[in-house]
């Protein structure tokens, strides 16, 4: 858990505000491709789901409740919901420079987005040993959201992201990876994976300041957060060049993978804003909510 409060009621102004900008913009056709449910109620019918208090009650199907004494509700082609699955690396590199609070204020934006247009959130923190985390659908459900995310540490010795490969992805959908990405070596395979079943995926590479723009001099020991290993080193102009060109291969690697099996990659500085992000980097490329 931070001690720094992440979903302060600033941040919660601004989702808020986010919000409103995107249904405003879908609505005159300009965020992607998602049908608009303006057109009203699709006659091609699709599935059923339960009902949730903000639903229109002419839409329950008494049929279904007869039978199962619950109260469900009919979907129709357009307006079917979308599975979110939100992967969040919080191993112990994700602490340095902001990124945890990053990665969570992303994933709690994603939420409330996706929440927001009833559509079904799943997360998966990769250190906390729980998958598929679902609390609940509708707008009135972010708080459980908003306290799961607040309760998750980063501690994790490595980052695991790895471990998506064994985790239960069924049905198509959007799949969110928020991580530094020190794990370049196997991250083909875990797109590769995702793109199989059926999902799109969104990379969001969030790195902070000091590692996107390095401001060091001298002599340094540096102290790996995940091992503690420590290296003792003379920081020059010509090192400092030699990282901006290994940080540049990492990154342009991070979209080769992206665009060989149409991913999408953003890289993010932990020090900019969620308006930022979703609005300059995200909404009319990506984000669809």
């Amino acid at each position: 858990m931070m001690n720094e409060q992440i979903f302060t009621s600033d941040f919660l102004n601004k989702l808020e505000r986010l919000s409103v900008h995107v249904t405003a913009l879908m609505s005159h056709g300009g965020a992607g491709n998602r049908k608009s449910k303006a057109k009203g109620m699709s006659v091609e019918f699709s599935d059923y789901r339960k009902y949730v208090p903000s639903d229109d009650f002419r839409r329950i199907d008494w049929h279904a409740y007869g039978r199962f004494k619950k109260l469900y509700v009919k979907l129709f082609m357009e307006e079917k919901e979308a599975i979110i699955r939100l992967f969040i690396d919080n191993s112990k590199s994700m602490s340095y420079g902001g990124k945890d609070m990053m990665a969570l204020r992303l994933a709690g934006a994603f939420s409330y987005l996706a929440l927001n247009h009833l559509d079904k959130v799943l997360l998966n923190p990769l250190h906390a040993g729980e998958e598929n985390v679902f609390l609940g659908q509708g707008k009135h459900a972010f708080g459980h959201y908003m306290h799961y995310l607040e309760r998750i540490s980063f501690q994790g010795a490595s980052s695991r992201l790895d471990n998506i490969k064994r985790m239960h992805v069924q049905g198509s959908g959007l799949s969110i990876i928020i991580s530094d990405f020190f794990i370049e070596d196997e991250m083909e395979d875990i797109v590769k994976f995702l793109r199989y079943k059926r999902q799109q995926v969104l990379l969001l590479h969030v790195l902070s300041e000091e590692e996107l723009n390095p401001q060091l001099d001298g002599r340094l020991k540096l102290t790996d957060s995940e091992t503690g290993e420590e290296k003792n080193l003379m920081m020059t102009p010509q090192l400092l060049s030699k990282y901006q060109l290994a940080l540049d291969k990492f990154q342009h690697h991070m979209k080769d993978i992206s665009y060989k099996y149409d991913a999408h990659y953003v890289s993010v500085n932990a020090r900019d804003s969620i308006e930022k992000i979703i609005l300059e980097e995200l909404l009319g490329s990506f984000v669809t909510l």
